[in-house]
């Protein structure tokens, strides 16, 4: 972890997600509720820089992976962002709105109509 932030800290993006994807595949079956906030470091780490490279369905996998394990909203929070960072990013403009408006109503508030 602490190695794949120097690299995303030097903009190499690549090697950080190798390294973020290389520490997960040392987590154990049971990570989500042994090593939880590890597991939620690397995971959220992974899609960010995914995101940075234009990955948007391994942001996905990362992101939606936090989102399926995380005990609290605020543990949420970054993978919510990434998705609709990378879609923005790609250019599914509309998909990136749909995710945004599931986002704030989960977070409770109520979407304006534009």
């Amino acid at each position: 972890l602490k190695v794949g932030r120097r690299s995303a800290a030097l903009k190499d993006f690549g090697h950080s997600l190798s390294y973020f994807e290389n520490g997960k595949s040392f987590l154990d079956v049971g990570s989500w509720e042994h090593q939880y906030k590890l597991s939620i470091d690397l995971h959220d780490a992974a899609a960010d820089a995914a995101c940075a490279l234009g990955a948007v369905s391994d942001v996905q996998k990362y992101s939606l992976s936090v989102l399926s394990h995380a005990t609290s909203l605020e543990d949420k929070l970054n993978a919510m962002l990434a998705i609709v960072k990378s879609l923005r990013k790609s250019l599914a403009l509309q998909e990136a709105k749909q995710w945004g408006v599931k986002f704030l109503q989960e977070l409770g508030e109520e979407p304006c109509r534009i």
